[in-house]
């Protein structure tokens, strides 16, 4: 073998091919895989900002000589790295189709340097060439064609990057997205490893996929340091290794460790690097051969001595101010302001730091992250800020000081108190965030009142409650009617902050007329429900009055950044334009669902689209399916037929050119494309400790598994205690066997099967497309009443124009027992309509 360090530019240069054999899995990065390389690429893109050389090693790719290869025609076989690879390749075609909006050059510049040999015929046209299962929608990718039906990953690959490039395109900064496409050609370091001849590829393949568990990096830093103390290691081990290790746990070890490398390095450090860093540490600890095992045994006391700090930030038991802002921030989950959490409290044990300053900085990091949420920003960049902020917290300065200063920049959009105020005046809150954070904003609202009654987040049954409710009634309507426009109103109000609150009564709650609903609220033990009942009506003055008030204190409560002077472009339209790039292929949305989405009108949502280039714009039309009387390219020499791009990408269109319904994606499934409603942070998420898989089938425990990871123990829990009795009555589970893992509980019609709801990792989903199919169900009345059934659950809203569809909610609302019971309530009334 011949092996030398690369990157994908060098991999991918000249007229070469490289070919994923057929012996290759396919293609199977997901989001969780991608969020992670994406991380590293902004990590990198930020250093060439910096003026900073170094890269970030990436992995390898093991090749061999294709069956055709000659010095005339370069061919390679992947043996080892086509994940890495075809992710990369595909993120360049999303570079490509990104800046090809702005400039059509881009096009032409990458294809022919990186994707495609121009002049080669048929498929030796591409330079790479993924395995059968993924070819074609890759070379749909590479050629710019839409999409068709496909099973391959490729596509939501290519989506995820997308999406991604919109997000972080700054209208400020003319460069950034010249910078990631520099990262992906230039600063991620491959070990390419090329074959002899005479080997055997397949043998090569088979031996680097079935090794052993890999060691993980605590473990090689732990191997590395106690490799430096011959004599001291059972000490330092006893005294200091094995008590952080008892208290912190595998994971929490890997905090620490990463934790530890950023307060020492800021944004340099790099978590999958965690080990190569600490390594570079100790080697300049120990490069003076006298007393090594003493500066060792420092460096790892050290560590000992931050674990603590990282314990209290993750089980702060104590009575103060500190550890109850500490709950605060971890019920948020927000881990990424660990590394200045940390360093407070290690300013704070020096006395560098008081006790009043640590509490000022907590609060304008609580500020920050809360005044983002409802402001609708994405949290992409989060850790880079708070990365960056943690060196610059010397002692030198004030704490507090330091942190507002180094927070308050325009480019970080941390809201004034005059948007903040129009935030919640305008904003979906309900799609921003996860459900326990918007809980967590509502309690500080509530305790600014002085309430007597504690809000326990914990109870379960303590949920968001619509006071003007998602599915308005006749009554409702009317009385919005009386305001004006009564559907726009609704549309613009429901999910605003000023509409929203408390409550353990939502399933009672439900639709029920006002004069009803202010009746339970007004014998809440919460004063914000109090002050609810003491209206007559609740209509647009009402839940304007209300957001106001609201604003008002939460500008006491969440102090704003400094005034650094003037504020960069406005980023008003961010996850409008986010929301346009995650629309999957063959799907289309309007003017007023993108409107409801992010708190705004039909109308200047329509302004901004006809002004601006932006992704997707052409699939929104108008409420009926047809393309807007005013629609136009945005390159004016686009002389394309609207109707026609939309039919190639998959929409179909009947004899009036209207879009077909059910290929529209509404306000609420954008936010569920976008994760706003109960969004989970997937790398927090983990299987419960004491979950044994190992009596159950391969399928089952996939799908477990894949449960688990997406929206944790409780949602898993409920589940499988869902399934549990439905078998105890005799019922039946069908569990898939695609990439994306479910579960049906079903019953027999004659020789078929009937799925009654499907449960996936992320949705519980009722087929009524299937339904609709079989006797009784083939009838709209028994779908709809099964729909109605379902729908009673809190924070359950299937739509009627569904009833042909496969609509779906949240899984994580099954942990709710209210949810649990009224899912097996229905399926009770399913089996007996089914059999009657």
């Amino acid at each position: 073998m011949k092996a030398n360090e690369t990157t994908l530019r060098g991999i991918i240069a000249g007229e070469q091919q490289l070919l994923v054999p057929l012996y290759q899995r396919p293609y199977s990065w997901e989001r969780g895989q991608l969020s992670t390389l994406w991380r590293d690429i902004e990590l990198q893109a930020d250093r060439i900002e910096q003026g900073k050389e170094n890269s970030h090693f990436l992995g390898s790719v093991v090749l061999a000589p294709g069956p055709n290869n000659s010095p005339g025609n370069p061919e390679w076989l992947v043996v080892d790295g086509q994940q890495r690879l075809t992710t990369l390749m595909v993120a360049l075609c999303a570079l490509r189709d990104h800046q090809a909006a702005e400039d059509p050059v881009h096009r032409e510049r990458i294809n022919e340097t990186h994707l495609i040999n121009r002049f080669r015929p048929g498929d030796t046209r591409y330079r790479l060439l993924p395995t059968q299962a993924d070819r074609q929608a890759y070379k749909d990718c590479v050629e710019g064609q839409p999409f068709g039906a496909t099973r391959s990953l490729v596509a939501p690959a290519y989506q995820f990057f997308r999406t991604k490039l919109v997000e972080v395109d700054d209208p400020a900064d003319p460069h950034d997205i010249a910078r990631i496409e520099s990262v992906v050609l230039n600063r991620l370091n491959l070990v390419q490893i090329v074959v002899e001849g005479d080997d055997n590829a397949f043998r090569i393949f088979e031996s680097i996929n079935n090794t052993g568990m890999q060691l993980s990096q605590v473990d090689l830093i732990r191997n590395y340091v106690f490799m430096h103390l011959p004599t001291k290691g059972q000490f330092v081990y006893d005294t200091y290794w094995l008590p952080m290790q008892e208290k912190l746990g595998s994971k929490g070890m890997d905090q620490l460790m990463y934790l530890a490398l950023i307060l020492d390095r800021g944004d340099e450090a790099q978590y999958n690097d965690t080990y190569r860093g600490h390594q570079e540490l100790l080697h300049s600890v120990t490069m003076d051969k006298k007393h090594v095992e003493d500066r060792v045994e420092a460096y790892v006391k050290d560590l000992a001595r931050r674990s603590r700090y990282l314990q209290r930030i993750l089980a702060p038991t104590g009575e103060s101010e500190i550890d109850a802002r500490l709950r605060f921030l971890n019920e948020w989950k927000g881990n990424t302001a660990y590394p200045v959490i940390m360093r407070l409290l290690e300013l704070h044990e020096s006395g560098e730091a008081t006790e009043d300053e640590v509490i000022e900085a907590q609060r304008y990091i609580e500020s920050f992250l809360v005044r983002r949420l409802i402001g609708g920003v994405t949290t992409g960049n989060l850790n880079k800020i708070f990365m960056r902020l943690t060196p610059e917290l010397t002692g030198e300065d004030p704490v507090a000081d330091v942190v507002r200063t180094g927070l308050s920049p325009a480019r970080l959009y941390w809201s004034s108190d005059e948007q903040f105020r129009t935030d919640i005046g305008s904003r979906a809150f309900y799609w921003q965030g996860r459900t326990a954070q918007q809980k967590l904003v509502l309690r500080r609202l509530e305790e600014s009142y002085g309430g007597k009654e504690p809000v326990e987040l914990s109870d379960k049954k303590i949920t968001i409650e619509h006071v003007l409710p998602q599915s308005p009634t006749a009554e409702w309507r009317d009385q919005l009617a009386a305001d004006g426009d009564a559907d726009r109103i609704h549309k613009e109000l429901v999910h605003t902050l000023g509409n929203l609150t408390l409550s353990g009564y939502n399933s009672e709650l439900s639709n029920m007329p006002f004069a009803k609903k202010r009746e339970f609220l007004g014998q809440s033990g919460l004063v914000m429900n109090q002050r609810i009942a003491k209206h007559e009506r609740w209509g647009k003055a009402e839940i304007q009055s209300r957001a106001d008030e609201l604003a008002s204190r939460a500008i006491g409560i969440w102090p704003s950044p400094l005034d650094l002077g003037p504020v960069g472009p406005s980023r008003d339209w961010t996850l409008l334009h986010s929301a346009l790039a995650a629309l999957p292929a063959g799907t289309w949305t309007t003017y007023g669902d993108l409107a409801e989405l992010i708190g705004s009108h039909a109308v200047p949502v329509g302004v901004h689209l006809s002004t601006s280039s932006v992704l997707n714009a052409h699939r929104v039309l108008t409420a009926n399916g047809q393309v807007s009387t005013g629609f136009h390219w945005a390159d004016e020499n686009d002389d394309r037929d609207v109707h026609e791009v939309l039919r190639a990408e998959g929409i179909r269109l009947d004899e009036a050119d209207r879009a077909d319904p059910a290929q529209r994606i509404s306000a609420r499934e954008l936010a569920e494309l976008l994760e706003l409603p109960g969004a989970v942070d997937l790398s927090e998420a983990a299987l419960a400790a004491d979950e044994d898989f190992s009596q159950v089938g391969e399928h089952e425990q996939r799908f477990f598994q894949q449960l688990g990871e997406a929206k944790g123990p409780q949602a898993a829990g409920a589940v499988s205690r869902l399934l549990e009795w439905w078998r105890g009555r005799g019922g039946e589970v069908q569990f898939g066997r695609s990439a994306g893992a479910s579960a049906a509980p079903f019953i027999r019609i004659g020789s078929e099967i009937l799925p009654i709801v499907r449960f996936y990792s992320k949705t519980v989903e009722v087929p009524f497309a299937t339904h609709k199919k079989r006797v009784p169900f083939n009838d709209p009345v028994l779908r709809d009443e099964l729909r109605r059934r379902v729908n009673e659950a809190p924070g359950v809203d299937l739509p009627a124009a569904k009833l042909e569809l496969y609509p779906s909610f949240d899984i994580a609302l099954m942990a709710n027992d209210a949810v649990w019971d009224v899912v097996v309530s229905s399926l009770d009334w399913f089996v007996t309509r089914a059999k009657g």
